[in-house]
């Protein structure tokens, strides 16, 4: 059986075949280690939640 992941946004599974958005995402903390997480969101889904965002 062949794993993909989840799509953060719609929770469906995300086929590395098609064109999806990878994202890395940090959690700084003072004074405990920084965690850090890797989330999928299939092409649509990313933009219906990036839309309107800008450059920082």
């Amino acid at each position: 059986m062949t794993y993909y992941p989840t799509c953060a946004v719609c929770r469906m599974e995300v086929d590395p075949s098609e064109d999806y958005v990878s994202v890395e995402s940090e959690y700084r903390f003072t004074a405990d280690r920084n965690d850090v997480d890797d989330y999928y969101l299939h092409w649509r889904c990313a933009m219906s939640v990036f839309d309107g965002w800008s450059e920082p």
